[in-house]
């Protein structure tokens, strides 16, 4: 018994950043298992040049669904009045993906399209005061 009083108790703090890194290592994972769905490859094959059509933007749609849940809980939890576009934007926007690629892969190629939404979205976020998760998104995004 007097062996267990020898262990040091971790702190909250070691134990935040335990959580954080955690976190960040799934997202990763997601992202690696992203790269291998069939929309990711018609992302990188199609969306330099056109805009994904109808049926490849639902299969994207359901491929970020099918991969990403614990960030679309996130956000849906905190934020409740995001559309599901504006979710799949946040969506790919974490996941690093260039702007116009995004905006092709929803099916517009208006730069100001993007820049909109992502107007609408910061609104909606400091609305539902989770300003965090805004920074979470887009600050540390390469776009």
């Amino acid at each position: 018994m007097s062996q267990i009083s020898h262990f040091s108790k971790p702190s909250k703090v070691n134990l935040n950043q335990e959580y954080d890194e955690l976190i960040h290592d799934v997202f990763q994972l997601e992202c690696k298992l992203f790269m291998k769905m069939d929309s990711y490859r018609l992302i990188e094959q199609k969306c330099n040049k056109k805009c994904l059509n109808l049926s490849e933007r639902q299969q994207l749609i359901t491929d970020i669904y099918c991969v990403f849940t614990r960030l679309i809980k996130t956000i849906k939890q905190s934020c409740h009045n995001l559309t599901d576009e504006d979710i799949i934007f946040c969506c790919l926007t974490k996941f690093g993906l260039d702007n116009m690629i995004i905006c092709r892969c929803m099916g517009s190629v208006s730069k100001q399209t993007i820049n909109q939404r992502k107007y609408r979205i910061k609104r909606k976020m400091k609305e539902a005061k989770c300003d965090f998760l805004f920074d979470m998104i887009f600050v540390n995004a390469s776009n």
